[in-house]
């Protein structure tokens, strides 16, 4: 999970914020398998969806990856990518992780 410093309206894209203020969001993912085009050959490649809540189960960001870019504790790592996404685009709110190392 991600906790904001105070309950405020984030930005969830240089133009998009949220309808209501969200004090602490959850980050979701699943994983399948599908396929890609290498050397014009269809291969299987796994991949994983994501999406961060916020309280009232709401969809406010999402992002597919390859499964090849984790390479440890993928909702760490989903959890401090969106982090990451969300301090550049709300610079006077603080996020922080909830999930214990």
């Amino acid at each position: 999970m991600i906790k904001l410093n105070q309950a405020s309206f984030i930005y969830t894209s240089e133009t998009t914020q949220t309808s209501s203020k969200v004090e602490l969001l959850t980050v979701n993912y699943t994983n399948y398998l599908g396929s890609k085009i290498v050397d014009n050959i269809n291969v299987p490649q796994g991949y994983i969806q994501s999406f961060v809540y916020n309280e009232t189960g709401n969809s406010i960001l999402s992002d597919l990856q390859e499964a090849e870019t984790f390479t440890g504790n993928i909702l760490a790592e989903l959890t401090d990518m969106y982090i990451s996404k969300l301090q550049i685009l709300n610079p006077n709110t603080t996020f922080v992780s909830t999930l214990e190392n």
